[in-house]
């Protein structure tokens, strides 16, 4: 969680200091690449802890 956060945090930053929409669309996927990432691993994490637990 901690690397996500301060992913997240640095991209927020470049979110502020983005001139253009391009920047900001940009930077903006990269935050959403970065959430479905930490969803993703999140969900294989419970899965795993599931199948150990059968």
């Amino acid at each position: 969680m901690a690397s996500y956060s301060r992913t997240m945090d640095f991209l927020h930053k470049k979110l502020l200091q983005a001139t253009t929409k391009y920047q900001e669309d940009k930077i903006v996927d990269w935050m959403l690449a970065e959430a479905k990432l930490k969803q993703t691993a999140e969900k294989n994490s419970q899965n795993i802890t599931s199948d150990k637990n059968k």
